[in-house]
């Protein structure tokens, strides 16, 4: 063979080998490389927002933890590990002692959410206002953890003896019902102990703890109340005698000593004037309030015709 083919050959195979090589690096293996390469480019980048997204949710809850924790150390209630039914109605006695005439409590069940329990009762009551004000204010705002639902409040009217003068006496009350829920056993760590320190709290952070007017009370009756306490009844008594600032009368086999701001059955005295011989009252008679002068007729004749000497002289009514 002749060597100038031979080489030639050689160096073409060579060429051909090269070529083929170059080939293969340069539209196979560089490629898969690349490929390779931009994948883990890929890779690292979602990895690098999944650590991104999870710094900022890690932000996040510990804000929220702070929070809650803030809100746990800022309350000012407590729900106990454990009650019974006996400390419900102790406590409830216990708000219920004064100006209550009826408090019926009935459990209606027990209810088990899982992170808490609470007992549920329906209370009927009888009270006059003011109390009944101070037993809401107790249980929306005392450390116990106890909650109204469905009340419905209305007027009521009672008629009873008087204890001490035993004459029937008009009782203007409210009647009341609702439901009432009493919790406890929370979660571990809601739940805690009456003597656990909690945040204090001043009273200008509460409500009121008397209503700012009776509501429930009629402004216009069309019935008196009864003289249930025997008070002086100014307009059947007598005016007997003035002495300094003190008013004497006589009503019903009985002798009153009044001075001014001193209550009469439906009003009080407003003015005792010696000068004049005469006492002013004020009377609300079923939401209509009169006033009146009450006059000494002359000695003489006073003497001559007791229980005569009394003029009622108007003044003014509206």
């Amino acid at each position: 063979m002749n060597s100038k083919f031979l080489n030639s050959a050689i160096l073409t195979v060579f060429a051909l080998v090269l070529i083929g090589a170059g080939h293969y690096a340069t539209e196979v293996h560089q490629p898969r490389t690349l490929e390779q390469i931009q994948d883990k480019i890929k890779l690292a980048k979602l990895q690098r927002a999944q650590v991104e997204e999870l710094l900022i949710e890690q932000a996040a809850s510990a804000e929220a933890a702070e929070d809650v924790l803030r809100k746990w150390k800022a309350r000012y209630k407590y729900i106990p590990n454990t009650l019974n039914t006996a400390d419900v109605v102790l406590y409830l006695e216990s708000l219920t002692r004064y100006g209550f005439e009826q408090f019926d409590v009935t459990l209606q069940g027990i209810t088990n959410k899982g992170s808490h329990s609470y007992y549920t009762f329906k209370v009927n009551a009888t009270a006059f206002l003011d109390p009944f004000y101070r037993f809401i204010w107790h249980i929306e705002n005392n450390r116990e953890f106890y909650r109204i639902e469905s009340l419905s409040v209305s007027h009521k009217t009672l008629y009873k003896d008087n204890p001490n003068t035993e004459k029937l006496r008009r009782l203007d009350m409210v009647g009341a019902s609702f439901m009432l829920h009493a919790y406890f056993a929370g979660s571990t760590g809601i739940s805690t102990t009456e003597d656990e320190e909690l945040m204090p709290l001043t009273e200008d952070l509460l409500p009121r703890k008397s209503p700012a007017h009776n509501s429930f009370y009629p402004i216009v009756r069309t019935d008196l109340p009864p003289n249930d306490e025997l008070l002086l009844d100014a307009e059947a008594g007598t005016l007997v005698s003035i002495v300094g600032d003190r008013a004497i009368f006589s009503w019903d086999g009985r002798q009153y000593i009044l001075g001014e701001g001193d209550r009469i059955y439906l009003g009080e005295i407003v003015k005792v004037d010696p000068m004049m011989s005469l006492v002013r009252v004020s009377l609300n008679k079923g939401g209509r309030i009169i006033s009146f002068d009450i006059k000494m007729e002359m000695e003489d004749k006073y003497r001559q015709a007791e229980g005569e000497g009394i003029q009622v002289q108007p003044i003014d009514e509206f």
